[in-house]
C-alpha cells in the first residue's frame, strides 16, 4: 500500500514535456510532473517537489525547489536568434543564454559547451559562459565522445596528484602483504570474462565436498586494501562512484595502475583478494561459509567463448585438464543454482544485448545481437550467491544493501492490461506484484517470437534497483537479502561493503565505529544510487547515438523486423539484420488511416481492416536517422490490403482462474 506524503524529493528525470521525481522512500511511489515547473530543474537534479494531486494511483506534483544541481554544465547546438546567442540542448530541456562569449566563435549547428551562471526561473531561461566549442556531431568520433563526457561531467583523466597515489603501490605485491592471509595457490583459480575486458575483480574455484557437495570460492580483488579512506584516491572513487562504458571507451574510478593492474587478477601473479568460500550440498543448498581476506594467483584468464566450448565438450579453451575439469563440474552447479533461484520466484531476463561494432577510425559499422551464454549464467550465478551470502553474514552490523522495492499497483495493472492485450495469460498473484506470478509469465512466453516484447515490457514495469542502508529485499531477485560485493574496482557502493567487511574481520568494528557507518551509510547510498544512474544515463544516450550512425548510411533501405509495441502515434519495430530498433509514424502508414485501440494495444485500418500488433513481422523502409533525437524514423512498406485478423488471445487456463 502507498504511502501518502505531502512533498517528495528525489532525481528529477525529464522526459521531454513532462518528467518524474523519483522516491527514495519504500512504499512512496514516483511523482509525475508537468507544466510551468518543468523549467526550473534540468534532468539529474535532486528536487523537493509537492503534491498536487492524489486521485489516481499516480500522484501528480510541481517542483518546489532545486536541493542540489546535478551538474552545472550544458551541451547543445549553438544558435544565434536575433542577436541572442543560445545553446540547444537535444534532450528537449529549455534553451541557455550565453551571456558570455569569452572569444570564442562557434558556428550555427556546432556543439558547444555552456557552463551555468544564472540558474532559470519561471520567467526565464538559464543563462552562462560558453566555456568550449566541441564542433559538428559526427564530423569526428572525438567529437561524440567528448559531448557526451561534456554534459554528464565525466572526466576521463585524472589529477596528477591521484594517478601519482594510485602509481605508488608499484606493479607487484610483495610476499609480506599476504602474510597472515588464507592462500589459495594451491587449487586451480581462474577468471571468466569478455575479451574484450580489461581489469578481472573476480576469479572462481571450486572443491570437492563432502557426501557429493562441493566448496564455492568467490574471489574478488581487495581494493580496499589500497584505497582507504582519507586517500585521494578515496575522494576522486567516491566522486565518480563508479566506471562508465561507452561503447569503445572506459572511463574508469579507479586510475588504471589500480584497475589495470594492481587490483586486476591476472593470471600467474599473486593478488590480493577477500573470498567467500561457500560449502554446497548436492543439492545446491549452502550449508555453511565463510568471509576471509586471502591471496590468489590465477591459473588462467577464460574468456566466456572459452568456458562455453568446456561446457559444450566442444574445445578446452587451453586449460590444463584439471582446469578443464573443474569447469564442467562448475557447469553442473551453476544449473543447481539457477534452478533454485527459480523456484523462488527470482526473475530472469534472457534476452540479447547490442553490440556495437567499431572501426579502426573508431566509427561504428554495425550493431549486433551479443547473446547470453551458459557461460555468461554460470558467473551470474556465482557473483549472486556470493552477494547474497556476504548480505546475509553482514545483517547484525551497519551495511550497504542492493535493495530492489515491488513494482506499484498502478505500473502492474497497466502492465496487466498490456499482457491481456498480447493474449499472455496473467496468473493470480499478478496484480498484487508477486515475482512468483511475474516468473510464470515470462516463462509462458518462452521461445515465442514475442518473448523479448513481454521481457521489455516486463521490465519497464518494475523499479529500479538502488543502494540503501536498510535492508529491504530484492524483489526481482526474490532474495530477503542482498549487497553489491563483487565490483570494487568498478563500484564505489562494492568498495565501501568491502571495508566493513574488513573491520569486522579484523575486529575493528567498535560500537563507536558502528556508529560512524550509521550516520555515513545513508548519504553513500543515495550519491552512489545518483552516479549509477548518471552512468546508465550517459551508456544509453552515446550507445544510442551510435546506433544512429550506423543507419545513416542505410537511409532508404527496406528491412525486415518485429512490431515491439504500439502506441497512438504509431508502433516500434526491432529489426533482424542490423540490431536496433524504430519508430513507424502512424503519418508513415500511407495505406489506411489506423485507429488506435487502447484495450487490445493494436492499430487498425478503418478501411482495410488491416491489424498491426506486437509480435507481428513486418518490412519497413528507413526515412529518417536523426543524430539530434537520437531517433530511426521508418515507413511500412506496401502491402496487400488483405490481412487475416489478429488470432484471438490465449484464453486463461482453468487453473489459473478464480
Amino acid at each position: 500500500m502507498h504511502v501518502v506524503s505531502s512533498t517528495v524529493e528525489g532525481q528529477f528525470v525529464l522526459k521531454g514535456k513532462f518528467g518524474f521525481v523519483l522516491s527514495e522512500k519504500p512504499g512512496v511511489p514516483d511523482l509525475y510532473v508537468q507544466g510551468e515547473t518543468l523549467c526550473l530543474a534540468l534532468s539529474g537534479d535532486r528536487v523537493l517537489a509537492k503534491v498536487t494531486s492524489t486521485s489516481s494511483t499516480r500522484p501528480e506534483g510541481i517542483i518546489v525547489r532545486v536541493v542540489s544541481r546535478a551538474r552545472t554544465t550544458v551541451v547543445g547546438v549553438y544558435q544565434k536568434v536575433r542577436e541572442v546567442h543560445l545553446v540547444v540542448p537535444e534532450d528537449g530541456s529549455d534553451n541557455i543564454r550565453i551571456l558570455n562569449m569569452r572569444g570564442l566563435t562557434p558556428r550555427a549547428g556546432e556543439l558547444a559547451v555552456v557552463k551555468i551562471t544564472e540558474w532559470p526561473t519561471l520567467d526565464c531561461w538559464a543563462g552562462g559562459e560558453l566555456i568550449e566549442v566541441l564542433g559538428e556531431r559526427g564530423s569526428d568520433p572525438d567529437v561524440d565522445l567528448k559531448a557526451i563526457l561534456r554534459k554528464f561531467e565525466l572526466s576521463d583523466e585524472f589529477p596528477p596528484a591521484v594517478q601519482e597515489e594510485a602509481e605508488s603501490f608499484g606493479t607487484d605485491v610483495p610476499e609480506e602483504a599476504w602474510r597472515g592471509r588464507e592462500t589459495f595457490f594451491h587449487i586451480p583459480v581462474f577468471t571468466i570474462d569478455g575479451a574484450d575486458a580489461k581489469d578481472f575483480d573476480d576469479a572462481v574455484s571450486l572443491e570437492a565436498g563432502p557426501e557429493g557437495g562441493w566448496r564455492l570460492g568467490v574471489h574478488i580483488a581487495d581494493v580496499a586494501h589500497y584505497v582507504t579512506d582519507g586517500r585521494l584516491l578515496d575522494d576522486e572513487a567516491h566522486q565518480r562512484g563508479t566506471s562508465v562504458y561507452l561503447v569503445n571507451k572506459v572511463v574508469p574510478m579507479l586510475p588504471f595502475p589500480l584497475s589495470d593492474g594492481l587490483c586486476s587478477l591476472r593470471p600467474d601473479v599473486v593478488r590480493l583478494t577477500l573470498s567467500c568460500l561457500m560449502d554446497m550440498d548436492r543439492h545446491g543448498n549452502v550449508t555453511g561459509h565463510r568471509i576471509v581476506e586471502s591471496a590468489i594467483r590465477s591459473s588462467k584468464r577464460f574468456t566466456y567463448e572459452e568456458v562455453e566450448s568446456i561446457l559444450r565438450g566442444t574445445g578446452t579453451g587451453g586449460a590444463a585438464p584439471a582446469v578443464v575439469e573443474t569447469v564442467k563440474k562448475m557447469g553442473g552447479v551453476a544449473r543447481l543454482l539457477r534452478a533454485n533461484r527459480f523456484r523462488r520466484g527470482s526473475l530472469d531476463f534472457d534476452f540479447p544485448e547490442p553490440y556495437i561494432v567499431i572501426d579502426e577510425d573508431g566509427r561504428p559499422v554495425d550493431v549486433r545481437r551479443r547473446e547470453r551464454l551458459e557461460s555468461h549464467r554460470l558467473i551470474e550465478e556465482f557473483m549472486l550467491l556470493a552477494n547474497e551470502t556476504v548480505a546475509t553474514d553482514m545483517r547484525r552490523f551497519p551495511f550497504l544493501y542492493r535493495v530492489h522495492e515491488r513494482p506499484d499497483q498502478f505500473k502492474m495493472g497497466k502492465l496487466e492490461e498490456m499482457l491481456k492485450a498480447a493474449g499472455v495469460p496473467v496468473p493470480p498473484g499478478f496484480h498484487e506484484g508477486r515475482s512468483s506470478a511475474l516468473q510464470r509469465v515470462l516463462e509462458s512466453v518462452k521461445k515465442q517470437p514475442i518473448e523479448p516484447m513481454i521481457h521489455m515490457m516486463v521490465l519497464r514495469s518494475l523499479k529500479q534497483a538502488v543502494y540503501s542502508p536498510a535492508n529491504a529485499g530484492h524483489f526481482g531477485l526474490a532474495s530477503a537479502c542482498y549487497t553489491h560485493f563483487t565490483s570494487p574496482i568498478r563500484r564505489y557502493p562494492d568498495l565501501i561493503v568491502h571495508r566493513i567487511v574488513k573491520e569486522n574481520l579484523n575486529g575493528r568494528l567498535s560500537a563507536e565505529r558502528q556508529a560512524d557507518w550509521k550516520k555515513s551509510l545513508p548519504g553513500t547510498a543515495v550519491w552512489t544510487s545518483q552516479r549509477e544512474r548518471v552512468a546508465v544515463d550517459a551508456e544509453r544516450e552515446y550507445a544510442d547515438l551510435k546506433k544512429v550512425q550506423v543507419m545513416q548510411k542505410h537511409l532508404g533501405e527496406s528491412f525486415d523486423g518485429v512490431i515491439s509495441s504500439v502506441t497512438a502515434f504509431g508502433f516500434f519495430v526491432q529489426l533482424d539484420r542490423i540490431f536496433v530498433e524504430g519508430l513507424v509514424h502512424v503519418s508513415n502508414i500511407r495505406d489506411d488511416y489506423y485507429i488506435y485501440d487502447e484495450v487490445r494495444a493494436l492499430l487498425k485500418g478503418r478501411r482495410t481492416g488491416r491489424v498491426l500488433h506486437m509480435g507481428q513481422r513486418v518490412r519497413v523502409k528507413l526515412a529518417a536517422a536523426n543524430v539530434l533525437k537520437k531517433q530511426l524514423d521508418f515507413e511500412l512498406e506496401q502491402t496487400p490490403s488483405h490481412q487475416p485478423p489478429r488470432p484471438t488471445p490465449h484464453r486463461t487456463p482453468r487453473h489459473h482462474r478464480r
